[in-house]
Order: structure tokens, then C-alpha cells, then sequence
């Protein structure tokens, strides 16, 4: 006959015994990066904390009361997590203002690369390749901005990869911090 278990063995939290709507995997070799502690939200195990309310309010508690689960993968749970919060109708918007992107009148290089990287990051299912935004970046580019950006690649973006030239951008806009009062 199996030993009976105590009562704080019973009670302890046990994520093998009650995951909620999350399967933790078994991972051999895992090991978990100390400097990812530094972004984790702080849990100090007091009696009245729930250590799942450290998420953020709403995908918090869309994660909390989610139905349908366990999920197995991460996969699983991103999409539900895309459906209820980016639905194709807001996704199509977002990806319409990422390819319909201009530069505005009196916005330097840094203040239109940063709202077009928010607009990026607003909309992270908009399923453009790295390419496609770059190109999509420099077509909306004001002319003198283009040419200085074209100049400060040799004079052709044709002969980068993709990662340099968002390097090149990013310097570039960079440069701007400083100038004309932006911070």
C-alpha cells in the first residue's frame, strides 16, 4: 500500500499536480540564465500573493481563465493569445499602416525610425520578413533623408544584408539623439 502523504505535502503547490493552463515540459540539461532574473516581476511569496498576477492585468487574466487547456507548447498558447488580442481585422490595419508608412513633414531620421519600429512591435503576427520592412521603411523615407542614408552606405543598399542595413539605420538614427533637442 502507498504511503499516505501529509497534509502540507498535499497542499503544497505542486505544478506537476495542478500546471493550470500551462504544461511546464521536462527539459533535460535546463538551465536558466541568472541575468533573466533581472526581468522577472518580483514575487516575494507573501500569503495573500498569487504568483500568476505578476503577468499584467488583462493577458494575466485572459491567461488565468483561459479555456481549452492544457497547452502543451508555447505555440499553443501564442495562438490563442494572437486571436484574442490581434484579431485579423486589427492585424490587417496594423500591417496596412507598416506598408502605407511616410516619413512625416519635420520628422527627422530617429523620430520616424521609432514610430515605425512602434508600429512594428504594435503588431507582432504581421507576418512581414525583415526585407519587406526595410523596404517598406526606405520607401517612406523624406528624399533628403534617403540620400543621406543612401551616401552613409557607399551608395547602395543592394550590396547589404538585411542586418546591416538595419545596423546602418539604427547608427544613423542614432546620430540624431542629441541633435535638434531629442532625447
Amino acid at each position: 500500500m502507498a504511503e499516505e502523504k501529509t497534509l502540507g505535502e498535499l497542499l503544497a503547490h505542486n505544478l506537476q499536480r495542478n500546471p493550470g493552463n500551462i504544461v511546464i515540459p521536462t527539459v533535460p540539461n535546463f538551465k536558466l540564465n541568472p541575468s533573466i532574473l533581472g526581468v522577472l516581476p518580483i514575487f516575494e511569496g507573501h500569503r495573500n500573493e498569487n504568483p500568476y498576477t505578476h503577468l499584467g492585468d488583462a493577458p494575466r487574466d485572459w491567461l488565468n481563465h483561459l479555456q481549452g487547456g492544457p497547452f502543451r507548447t508555447f505555440e499553443e498558447v501564442a495562438k490563442r493569445f494572437l486571436k484574442r488580442y490581434y484579431p485579423e481585422t486589427l492585424t490587417a490595419k496594423l500591417r496596412s499602416e507598416i506598408t502605407g508608412i511616410q516619413q512625416e513633414s519635420g520628422e527627422n531620421l530617429q523620430e520616424y525610425y521609432e514610430r515605425f519600429t512602434s508600429l512594428c512591435a504594435s503588431c507582432p503576427n504581421h507576418n512581414l520578413t525583415e526585407t519587406s520592412l526595410l523596404d517598406q521603411f526606405l520607401q517612406g523615407m523624406n528624399d533628403l533623408d534617403a540620400r543621406l542614408l543612401q551616401c552613409s552606405a557607399g551608395g547602395s543598399f543592394n550590396e547589404m544584408t538585411p542586418s546591416q542595413l538595419r545596423m546602418l539605420i539604427e547608427t544613423n538614427a542614432e546620430g540624431m539623439r542629441g541633435r535638434d533637442g531629442i532625447k
